[in-house]
């Protein structure tokens, strides 16, 4: 068996295809150059592939989705409100945008989307491991950090959608041999994964866990759901009992008086902005940080009113996804997220009840809910849908969607 993968020389295109897919899914969190080497390779590789196999290049849904998403960035670049980081912002965000679009239109066997899916969430366990022991040990760390991942919100973030994903792996698929190593890996795993996030300092990431694992929890099939909810519960009093570093962190804010670590003051120079751009085609992408404070000063003087500083606080992100999008993008880019949003809670909320009649079918819906989870509830206080956590949590959705669309031809 080994020996068949590794001969190259009988390889065709599909080969390298899933062999480029699966060096990006390994570097992902890692390292950044081997991760966009490899995921251009995939997306020319999985493109040139689609193009000689497929009878039609008619539209669907899912393609008016993306082009709306791309068009409206693009747009937003050409007459954008600064001039600054616009193309650079473009950039980044067509890498990945094209990358969901592409990959959601691929199609590969079961086996295949089985082993992408594992090797999506156990790639992340040697940066993991290099981050618990950089924080830990090593004490050269202030926070949980994943390499190529960043800041501790997006490691955090990127942890979630895997830690979910993991969730319902193990929930959802049942195998016929081997269970007791099926689910004391599985719940090792989600262990490991759990405690990485009470020490993560990102709350939002930490509480979309939580919800993610209730929900999989409710919808799974498994005899000993109760037992599971309650050891959960019981995890998260715990945790707050002990004051785990998430908790922490929180208390620590509601004693400052300033829970949402400023966001609210951010959120104001973002409605600032939004004032002036929105109706537009907004400052452009990752334009935000140029709404300074002389701007805002300017933007509220100028309707006759006080500037009072201590209501606005000024950095570089919105920390909110739509607000990002109002105020970068205009009105026509929040839509489109809107458009996406809608789309993809669709293809959720329709499905559920195909629940329980088949285990791929079930953990990887698992799987696509916890990527829109990661995506539009985290994005109320973070910029969600950027780089390594937007790349993973649009792998989950086009894996997702790639099952329907060959399920509903399969049974057409």
């Amino acid at each position: 068996m080994i020996k068949k993968y590794l001969n190259f020389k009988a390889w065709g295109l599909l080969q390298y295809e899933i062999a480029s897919l699966v060096l990006m899914l390994i570097f992902l969190p890692s390292f950044e150059a081997p991760k966009n080497l490899f995921l251009v390779s995939y997306v020319l590789l999985s493109l040139t592939r689609q193009f000689k196999t497929s009878n039609s290049l008619k539209f669907e849904k899912i393609d008016y989705v993306f082009f709306v998403l791309l068009a409206t960035a693009f747009l937003s670049t050409i007459f954008s409100g600064f001039h600054g980081h616009e193309w650079k912002g473009f950039k980044s965000f067509f890498k990945l945008c094209i990358f969901g679009w592409v990959f959601a239109k691929s199609q590969y066997t079961k086996e295949t989307i089985r082993g992408i899916f594992l090797c999506a969430i156990l790639t992340i366990l040697p940066p993991l491991f290099f981050g618990l022991y950089e924080l830990l040990w090593a004490k050269h760390s202030t926070f949980l950090n994943i390499h190529s991942v960043g800041y501790v919100n997006a490691s955090g973030l990127y942890l979630m959608a895997a830690a979910s994903a993991a969730m319902s792996y193990v929930l959802f698929c049942y195998p016929k041999k081997h269970q007791i190593y099926h689910y004391l890996f599985g719940g090792l795993l989600i262990a490991l994964f759990g405690f990485s996030l009470l020490i993560a300092l990102s709350r939002s990431a930490f509480l979309a866990f939580v919800v993610a694992a209730a929900i999989l929890i409710f919808f799974s099939k498994i005899k000993f759901k109760k037992s599971i909810l309650s050891l959960l519960l019981v995890s998260f009093s715990l945790s707050f009992l002990l004051n785990a570093p998430v908790f922490e962190k929180h208390m620590q804010d509601v004693k400052d008086n300033n829970t949402l670590a400023y966001r609210d003051k951010l959120w104001n120079v973002s409605l600032e902005a939004a004032r002036s751009f929105s109706h537009k085609f907004g400052t452009g992408i990752d334009n935000y940080g140029f709404a300074d404070e002389v701007f805002v000063k300017r933007s509220v003087e100028s309707r006759g009113e006080t500037y009072d500083p201590k209501n606005y606080f000024y950095v570089n992100l919105t920390h909110n996804v739509y607000l990002s999008y109002l105020v970068e993008r205009g009105f026509l880019g929040l839509i489109s997220l809107i458009a996406f949003m809608s789309f993809w809670a669709n293809s959720l909320f329709m499905n559920t009840k195909r629940l329980g009649r088949d285990s791929q079918h079930d953990y990887l819906w698992g799987g696509s809910l916890s990527a829109f989870l990661s995506v539009y509830l985290v994005g109320f206080v973070h910029v969600t849908l950027v780089h390594e956590p937007g790349i993973l949590a649009l792998f989950f959705f086009g894996l997702y969607h790639m099952y329907l669309k060959f399920s509903l031809k399969h049974k057409a």
